[in-house]
Formats: structure tokens, C-alpha cells, sequence
């Protein structure tokens, strides 16, 4: 993915990661020199009492994705089912909206609108400690099911996990922050330079081993970018023929065939064209199963993700970001063009009772 007006920020990206080899794993409080700069970056972003009095917010946002990049940036597997003739080489790129809702301290929906070939709402989040999931079809004729998480207490853990570092990563770029029941801590790791300019490099610590590590910028006090570790999606591939049967040539698009995704911490999406194909048997869906687990039996590859925050503006008081990218190494792999934020709306009764 092309990336228009982030040269800078990705090159220093690049000469902040040799700088920091020298520094030592960010330490597990905060220091004098942390709580200093976190106290600029507050300021910058509209000052402690304009944070303090925000309660809930909602963010708007046009996306561009590379397929198998997934929408939380890492983790997972990702299951994709598609029937012969068709598809092409190449990455694939996805677009569509991004709808983040947001009530502090416990409630967070993040919903995930495709708009390409693979058109459907993801919606995931939490409810205090209820995580939830749905998928909804974009494609007229499709039939989705999914499991939710709550059914399965590990993978509910995963799933609020999940969503509670998420939502934590995503606070940062916005207010300098995060939830008041993900509570951090910040350790001061210097200073990185590069021909742009320099940026305080402030480590951050959580609950469930958190950490990442921002790049504040030392003359306008705004975050630059955020980077953390987290495991490489995996992507399994599965080709049917129009009957539900295997395929024995590449994946491709077509008509009747069912395609699967499954994403790890979120569990399972079937999907399945109406009227065209037919639904998956219990059958398929313990093979898929059993696809899945031999794909995750191997430990994932830890990579490093990097979040870049850019083009503030004032909404409401505060400095908000209205460009957000996520990358590794030097690849970027989504974008975000946000195109409104409304601080402290108020939300309808059941906005956060999805899958309840």
C-alpha cells in the first residue's frame, strides 16, 4: 500500500529503530522525565481538564486495508474459503468504513463496514467484562453465522484481551491515555533523532503484559507513532467447488462458494452465499477446525506493528488526529482518513448490547 504524505514519519520509523537498540525493555513504572513529557503531550492535546471532562467519543473514518492485514493489527488466524475460477494474483485491498464508539470506562464497539469483494460489518468489542462479536453480510444473497466468545471462556479472555489493548493503543494517539480500567504506566527511553526532526521515546506498561512504546514529538508535544510486538496473522486458504466439496485448483471467486474466515480472540465466521451454494456442513466446518488448529499449532512470529498518528486538528477543544496508519517494518498495511469525531455524544440504550 502507497502511502501519501508519510515518507518522513516512515523513514524515521526506520533510523528510530537502530537508535533504540542501545536502550534497555521499558521499565515496569513511571519516572520524573515520563510523567513530565506525558504532562507536554496532555497539554498539547487540549489539557488535563478538557481530557478529564471527556466521556465518551465516537470516530468516523474512510479505510484502506490490505487483505490479511485483519482489522486489530495482529494475532490471529484468518480463515478464507472461496471456490475455483477466478482471483489473480497479488495482495488484495480492501476498503470501507471504520465506526469506533466509545463510553468510558467500559464500553468500547468498534465496527469494521467492507465495502470491497469481501463486504461485511464486523462488529466487536466490550461491555465491561462481556466481550462481543457479530458479522453482518454486505453481499445480497450471503448467509453468515458466528460463535460468540462468550460461549467459550478462554476464548472470551482472548477476545476482551484483545479489544482492551486495542482500545488502550488507539487512547494514546487520541488523548495520551488510556481506559481508567486499563490502567498504565509510562518509563522515559530518551531521545530518537532523524533528518524530520526528534521525538521522546516513552515506554508504556499494562495489564496482561501491555507494552508498547510511543514517539512524542519534542516540538509540538503530539504523539508521532506507536509501535508494539504482537503475532503475525496467519492466513489459511481453502478452495470449494459450487457443491461445498474441495477444490483441487487455486482459490478463486466463484459463484455458490462458500467462504470462511476465522479470527483469532474473536472465534468463528461461516459464510455462505444463499441460493447459490450451500451452508457448510458439520462436516466442513470440523475439517476448517481442524485447519485452523494445525495452522496454530506452531507458536506465531512475534513482528513489530507500528501505529503513525498525523494531521491534528481541533475538535471540540482537543488536538485529534485525523490521519491514522499501521504498518511493519516499512510496509504499510492500513490507513485511515478519519473523517469526524463527536466528543461526549450520547448513545442510544443498546448501542453496546451486541450478541447480549
Amino acid at each position: 500500500m502507497r502511502m501519501k504524505g508519510w515518507g518522513p514519519t516512515a523513514a524515521f520509523a526506520m533510523i528510530a529503530s537502530a537508535y533504540f537498540a542501545a536502550y534497555t525493555h521499558a521499565q515496569a513504572q513511571a519516572d520524573a522525565k515520563a510523567a513530565a513529557v506525558i504532562a507536554d503531550l496532555r497539554k498539547a492535546m487540549g489539557g488535563e481538564q478538557k481530557i478529564a471532562a471527556l466521556k465518551s467519543l465516537s470516530l468516523r473514518a474512510d479505510y484502506r486495508r490490505e487483505m490479511g492485514a485483519m482489522g486489530g493489527g495482529g494475532g490471529g488466524t484468518q480463515m478464507i474459503m472461496i471456490g475455483p475460477g477466478g482471483g489473480g494474483g497479488g495482495p488484495v485491498q480492501m476498503s470501507g468504513k471504520i465506526e469506533i464508539d466509545l463510553e468510558l470506562p467500559e464500553r468500547y464497539l468498534r465496527a469494521d463496514i467492507g465495502t470491497g469483494g469481501f463486504a461485511l460489518t464486523r462488529t466487536e468489542g466490550f461491555e465491561g467484562t462481556r466481550p462481543f462479536i457479530d458479522f453482518v453480510s454486505n453481499m445480497p444473497g450471503a448467509r453468515f453465522s458466528a460463535d460468540n466468545p462468550a460461549a467459550d471462556p478462554a476464548r472470551a479472555r482472548a477476545a476482551l484481551r484483545r479489544s482492551n489493548a486495542e482500545l488502550a493503543r488507539l487512547l494514546l494517539g487520541l488523548v495520551g491515555t488510556t481506559q481508567a480500567s486499563f490502567p498504565v504506566t509510562f518509563a522515559y527511553g530518551g531521545i530518537a533523532e532523524s533528518p524530520d526532526g526528534k521525538a521522546h521515546i516513552v515506554d508504556v506498561s499494562g495489564p496482561e503484559d501491555f507494552k508498547a512504546r510511543m514517539y512524542i514529538d519534542t516540538e509540538s508535544n503530539l504523539p508521532l507513532m506507536l509501535t508494539y510486538m504482537d503475532a503475525e496473522p496467519r492466513i489459511v486458504t481453502r478452495s470449494m467447488t459450487r457443491d461445498g466439496g474441495p477444490a483441487g485448483g487455486p482459490a478463486g471467486g466463484g459463484h455458490g462458494a462458500p467462504q470462511v474466515f476465522t479470527a483469532g480472540g474473536g472465534g468463528n465466521v461461516a459464510v455462505g452465499r444463499g441460493g447459490q451454494g450451500p451452508e457448510l456442513t458439520p462436516e466442513q466446518r470440523a475439517e476448517l477446525e481442524k485447519a485452523r488448529k494445525e495452522a496454530e499449532a506452531a507458536p506465531p512470529r512475534m513482528i513489530e506493528y507500528r501505529l503513525f498518528f498525523s494531521d491534528y486538528r481541533k475538535v471540540d477543544g482537543l488536538s485529534m488526529p485525523h490521519r491514522i496508519a499501521r504498518g511493519t517494518g516499512t510496509t504499510t498495511t492500513e490507513e485511515w482518513d478519519v473523517t469526524s469525531y463527536k466528543v461526549n455524544p450520547t448513545f442510544k440504550a443498546d448501542r453496546f448490547k451486541v450478541g447480549s
